[in-house]
């Protein structure tokens, strides 16, 4: 039992996540690690408080790309890499002596097996810096985020990882060298600073603005390590001596200029979804945002069985009110959907007594296909707890979704914050979320279309549908 308990206190990464083993990473490593072993996520990171464990799964993350495989279970990590040469890591770190040596090397240290031969070199200002694993020749630099950006350009790397924030001059340098082996990257930190980080990174865009979704990052609260790597004790002495400010980025990891974020619970990873058919039969909503000098914002939900909502197309284009409806239709009938409802913004009647508003324009159109023209409610904090009730879901699973190309909703929805000043949402960019709180609002439940069809003619005035036939 004694020497099954000192090769266990000598070789920690063999029992990490390993079955029955009692040393499992926190639910945030988990699916970091998750995300690693798949080879389509070349960004990936993990965000939030202070003390969850990033510098412990950085440590870990650049262990096992250096042996090729896990060693808690064995898992042969060959097919990550399009070579069979020894395995380069870059390690980016802070200052040298408060943060590398007295944090990245001893967490280096303390994961690898004493089971294992490694060689290490100093570079003349700290111990450790250069890491050989002697049975695979592979490789850990480790270097600082203070250096000249000059330092860091030149290498070819496997993998580099950011404990803490980089500067972006020094991630343009490392990312480069990430080109000839098709090399990822992994940041673990708290984002203090550094906030391009968050929008070329962390919400990075692909060129046609779709999200890139071979970006994987996970963010989380000091609590998702309590019993992992610290303790609750621990936890609320640390909440005790942080002020309010401190707290939301040290203790619940949302820096200031995340921390006004209105829809908090959107989630890349779990609401968007790839484009599917619209079924015949699920029920869509239409909001339509009408503004007299920029784009005209149209949105699309649909419900399916399980009222479960999806955000399916999107209209972003100039033109006035007869322009918009025809889109409208257009996209209807090319795509056989069901209309349920369509809403637009109370603003669109204007004047009362004008008799040819946006509104009357865009109601005529739809009224010659059979379509009512309803106005939306005005109610945008309830209309906010919707969406986050939505995007949450009972249990935890969430009920709301983006198909992946609904590039001008998915970008003003992760870019929606309160105003700072008068802490109600700014209005700035917030077309496609108003409309979405709109349609939230009505609480669409999926019905059958035959009952649909049977409780019209209940009052005598059933009439099949212009697009669908029911």
């Amino acid at each position: 039992m004694a020497l099954l308990r000192k090769h266990r206190e000598d070789n920690l990464i063999e029992y990490f996540g390993k079955k029955g083993s009692s040393l499992q990473p926190n639910p945030l490593q988990a699916r970091v690690i998750d995300a690693f072993l798949k080879p389509q996520y070349r960004l990936l990171g993990m965000t939030g408080a202070n003390q969850i464990g990033k510098t412990t799964l950085g440590a870990i993350i650049a262990h096992v790309t250096m042996f090729g495989k896990l060693p808690w279970d064995d898992t042969d990590l060959s097919y990550l890499f399009p070579h069979n040469k020894p395995r380069k890591v870059r390690y980016v770190g802070q200052d040298w002596r408060a943060h590398i040596e007295a944090v990245v090397i001893p967490e280096l240290r303390k994961w690898w097996p004493k089971s294992r031969l490694v060689k290490t070199v100093g570079n003349g200002t700290i111990k450790d810096t250069s890491w050989t694993d002697v049975k695979t020749g592979s490789s850990i630099q480790v270097m600082s985020n203070f250096q000249d950006s000059d330092v860091h350009e030149g290498a070819r790397f496997d993998l580099v990882i950011f404990d803490e924030p980089p500067t972006r001059d020094i991630w343009i340098a490392n990312s480069r060298g990430l080109i000839a082996r098709k090399g990822r990257a992994l940041f673990c930190m708290t984002l203090l600073k550094e906030a391009w980080i968050h929008t070329d990174i962390v919400k990075r865009m692909l060129p046609d603005g779709r999200p890139d979704r071979s970006v994987f990052f996970v963010d989380g609260e000091q609590a998702v390590n309590v019993g992992y790597g610290i303790t609750q004790e621990g936890s609320d002495n640390f909440y005790s001596d942080c002020n309010e400010t401190e707290r939301q980025a040290r203790f619940f990891g949302k820096p200031a200029y995340l921390a006004g974020l209105v829809c908090k619970f959107f989630d890349r990873h779990t609401h968007v979804v790839d484009r599917f058919p619209i079924p015949t039969d699920w029920p869509v909503d239409i909001a339509i945002d009408i503004h007299p000098r920029k784009e005209q914002a149209v949105l699309f939900v649909a419900t399916d069985q399980r009222d479960e909502r999806y955000a399916c197309f999107e209209i972003w284009e100039h033109g006035d009110g007869p322009q918009t409806a025809d889109r409208i239709i257009r996209i209807v009938q090319r795509y056989a959907l069901r209309v349920n409802r369509i809403i637009i913004d109370p603003l669109a009647k204007g004047d009362a007594n004008n008799e040819h508003t946006t509104y009357d324009k865009i109601e005529m159109v739809l009224a010659r296909h059979g379509y009512v023209l309803e106005t939306a409610t005005k109610d945008k904090s309830s209309g906010i707890i919707e969406i986050n009730n939505h995007l949450k879901g009972p249990n935890n699973k969430p009920s709301l979704f983006f198909f992946h190309d609904m590039v001008k909703t998915i970008k003003q929805l992760e870019g929606w914050m309160y105003d700072k000043d008068t802490q109600v949402p700014a209005k700035v960019e917030d077309d496609m979320p108003e409309n979405l709180y709109r349609l939230m609002l009505l609480g669409t439940e999926y019905v059958p279309p035959e009952e649909d069809y049977d409780e019209a003619d209940d009052y005598g005035d059933a009439q099949p549908d212009a697009v669908t036939g029911y």
